[in-house]
């Protein structure tokens, strides 16, 4: 059956991408990728052969009938069937590298599927791909989708799905979080795209180049079509992206990159369903994190109260995943002054600047009012990089919320878990104090001097009589008079 409309052609492409499994290894020459395929003939004997095989035919050959050959009579077979014009043939049985390599220059393409796939499964996908070609691509996409849930339920992570994303379309395919890093990323064996990679990357996490409704991650998640098509500041080169929605707002984004004259229905299944799949993983990466959140806050908050017992602790410690055997500082945070942003905006800071911070730390948001830090030191002499990471906070927060007005107290160290409590307290002191004499950095406790004990004297009863009986009418006294 031919089909002379270029819209609705298959060729040797179309049947690899979207009804021949993903592993499926390919010889032949780059020019037969878009031969027109006419039809597909399953073949029952190896006579007679010129009654079963027409003209642009893929020919399927069964495994008993490759079996009962030798490579070299399967090769003379090959070479006759040749001579009928035909587009490909597909084997169902793994051959030598000398029969792969006598048929890569042939003008045909020979097809090796990889193990465990039934011969009627294949000849049905082929017919019903040449039959009704979107169809048999809206069935591909859903396959994929399906392959990608599983892959997420068996844990294989996001670099696996991508990989399995670009080998079905042949394009490059990047999934980035909701701050643009890239997440996962894969590009096919034989890219037909003249690109440098590390460029694209670069250029895919400039926020000016998602299209405008996407760069608001709420609006992103109710903003329809579920995915857009651009063209790139690259020659040619156009994408597909699509938001990788999560409860009331995209997660991160998923994108096929490629010639933009070779995206088609295929690839907007792909990363349409791609997205859909990424998303559970991301779900599933989020729910995990946000356990091992909760056993962190229990063993922190339980830890600073005393109100764990000895035991209970070390059962939590157990649990941490974390090595708390190192010597700690204490970092204590929060916003200072009305209409600040959430507690929350300013931990997810804190954990993307971790990523590239040189130790590990607890982060842990205390009771509703504060972010309290305890990171690990290199040893106990070592301060500094505790210093260096309260630094980069403040300045990348000052960049981020430029409006809002962040105080910070740093402690340290401690050398053994009971000596998290201590310098919790001095970072809370040094935190406070601050903020009330107005410094803008984080300030190290082991720096107060002697308002260390101004603060101490604050909290004493006669102290403060004091300070209200004499202080006071001198205070007021400025203000009705505004000496």
């Amino acid at each position: 059956m031919t089909n002379h409309s270029n819209q609705h052609k298959v060729t040797i492409s179309d049947v690899l991408r979207l009804a021949l499994p993903v592993k499926t290894a390919v010889f032949s020459g780059a020019a037969q990728a878009r031969r027109t395929v006419h039809w597909v003939s399953l073949l029952a004997t190896w006579s007679d052969l010129s009654n079963q095989i027409h003209t642009g035919d893929i020919i399927l050959v069964p495994p008993h009938l490759q079996q009962i050959l030798s490579e070299n009579n399967l090769q003379a077979k090959f070479a006759e069937m040749t001579e009928f014009g035909i587009a490909g043939i597909i084997l169902f049985d793994p051959i030598s590298d000398n029969l792969a390599e006598s048929v890569s220059h042939s003008s045909y393409t020979l097809f090796v599927l990889p193990p465990g796939n039934a011969v009627r499964d294949i000849h049905k996908g082929i017919a019903t791909l040449l039959v009704d070609r979107q169809y048999a691509t809206a069935e591909r996409g859903m396959q994929l989708y399906r392959k990608l849930a599983e892959m997420s339920r068996e844990e294989l992570g996001l670099h696996a799905m991508t990989d399995l994303i670009s080998n079905l379309t042949g394009k490059i395919v990047i999934v980035q979080d909701k701050r643009l890093e890239i997440k996962a990323s894969s590009a096919p064996r034989k890219a037909n795209i003249d690109l440098d990679f590390p460029t694209l990357l670069e250029l895919v996490a400039q926020r000016e180049q998602l299209p405008a409704v996407l760069r608001n991650r709420k609006a992103a998640a109710k903003a329809r079509p579920t995915y857009w098509q651009q063209i790139l500041p690259i020659e040619n080169i156009g994408r597909l992206v699509s938001p990788i929605i999560s409860g009331d707002r995209a997660r991160g984004y998923l994108s096929i990159v490629g010639p933009a004259d070779e995206l088609d229905l295929m690839d907007s299944l792909a990363v349409e369903h791609g997205a859909a799949a990424c998303a559970l993983e991301m779900a599933k990466a989020k729910a995990v994190s946000e356990a091992k959140k909760a056993l962190r806050g229990d063993f922190l908050e339980g830890l600073l109260a005393g109100t764990l017992p000895t035991k209970e602790i070390k059962r939590l410690e157990g649990r941490l995943d974390y090595d708390t055997h190192q010597p700690h500082a204490a970092i204590t945070t929060t916003w200072s002054g009305p209409e600040a942003p959430s507690l929350r905006r300013l931990e997810t800071s804190i954990n993307w600047l971790l990523r590239n911070h040189s130790r590990p730390a607890l982060v842990h948001i205390y009771g509703e009012t504060h972010i309290c830090i305890f990171q690990a030191l290199k040893n106990e002499e070592d301060m500094e990089t505790a210093v260096e990471f309260g630094r980069r906070i403040k300045e990348h927060v000052a960049k981020e919320f430029p409006d809002a007005h962040l105080i910070a107290g740093l402690s340290g160290p401690a050398l053994e878990l009971s000596d998290w409590p201590k310098i919790y307290n001095e970072a809370m002191q040094a935190m406070q104090l601050g903020d009330r004499l107005q410094l803008d950095e984080v300030v190290e406790f082991n720096s107060l001097g002697v308002y260390r004990v101004l603060v101490q004297l604050e909290d004493i009863p006669s102290v403060r009589q004091f300070t209200e009986q004499v202080i006071g009418p001198l205070v007021q006294y400025d203000r009705q008079h505004r000496s």
